[in-house]
C-alpha cells in the first residue's frame, strides 16, 4: 500500500518536469530550409563595326554586328537590333533582318559560347549641317525582355566634324594674337613714360644751379680801385 504514493509522486514530477533532454540538443537552433538559389541570367557580348571612321554624303557602309553567348546556358530567341538613326538609309540585311521604326532587328539562339554575327548595308545621306559624327547602337535582349541585355555604339565622323577642329583653333589663334599685340601695346607705353620721366629729371630748375663766381678780371679791377 505504500508504495502507491511513492509511484504517484515520481509520476507527477516526470509529467511537471518532462523527459531529460540534451543540452547540445536544447542550444542548437531549429534548422531552417534553405531558399533556393535562383539561377543566373543570360550572359551575352555584341559589338559593331563599318571598318570606317569618317563618312559623307553618299557613302556606302557594310556594318558587321556579332552576339557572343558568354553564360553557363543555351539563350534562345534573342533580339538583336540596329538602329538606323537620321542620314543613314537601310539598303540591306543579311539573315532576314526586318527594317522597323528605325531598327533592323532580327532573332538567334545561342548555345554556350557560340557567336552569331549580322551584316547591315546603309548609305548615308544628307545630315544636319551642325551633326558632327553619324552613330549607329547595336543591342541584344532576351526572349520577353523589355530592356537589353547589352548594347555597343559605332560612330563615324562627318565633314562638320572635321571642320570643327580648325575653325577652333582658327579662334584660338585670334584670341592669342590679340593678346599678343595689347601686351606689346602696354610695354611700349611703360617704355614711353619712364623714358618722358627720365628727360624732366634731367632738366632741373634755374634756382638748383649754384650763383655764378666772379671771374679773374673782376677781382683785378676791383683790387685796382680799391683804397688801402
Amino acid at each position: 500500500m505504500r508504495r502507491i504514493p511513492v509511484l504517484a509522486t515520481a509520476l507527477a514530477a516526470w509529467v511537471l518536469v518532462g523527459p531529460a533532454v540534451d543540452p547540445a540538443q536544447a542550444a542548437a537552433p531549429t534548422p531552417k530550409p534553405s531558399a533556393s538559389a535562383s539561377p543566373p541570367g543570360p550572359l551575352l557580348s555584341i559589338t559593331v563595326d563599318d571598318g570606317r571612321t569618317e563618312v559623307s554624303a553618299g557613302d556606302e557602309l557594310t556594318y558587321r554586328l556579332t552576339v557572343r553567348n558568354l553564360g553557363a546556358t543555351t539563350v534562345a530567341d534573342i533580339k538583336v537590333s540596329q538602329s538606323m538613326p537620321t542620314g543613314l538609309t537601310l539598303v540591306s540585311a543579311d539573315r532576314g533582318g526586318k527594317a522597323r521604326d528605325g531598327a533592323v532587328t532580327w532573332a538567334t539562339d545561342l548555345k554556350v559560347g557560340q557567336e552569331s554575327t549580322f551584316t547591315t548595308v546603309a548609305r548615308v545621306g544628307e545630315t544636319p549641317k551642325d551633326l558632327l559624327r553619324l552613330a549607329t547602337v547595336a543591342c541584344a535582349t532576351a526572349k520577353g525582355g523589355t530592356k537589353p541585355l547589352v548594347c555597343a555604339t559605332h560612330s563615324d565622323l562627318l565633314p562638320a566634324g572635321a571642320v570643327a577642329p580648325a575653325a577652333e583653333d582658327t579662334g584660338t589663334s585670334w584670341l592669342w594674337s590679340a593678346g599678343a599685340a595689347a601686351a606689346l601695346l602696354i610695354i611700349g607705353l611703360g617704355a614711353f613714360v619712364l623714358r618722358h620721366r627720365n628727360r624732366r629729371r634731367r632738366v632741373a630748375p634755374a634756382h638748383a644751379y649754384p650763383a655764378s663766381r666772379p671771374t679773374e678780371s673782376t677781382d683785378r679791377m676791383a683790387g685796382a680801385v680799391s683804397v688801402d
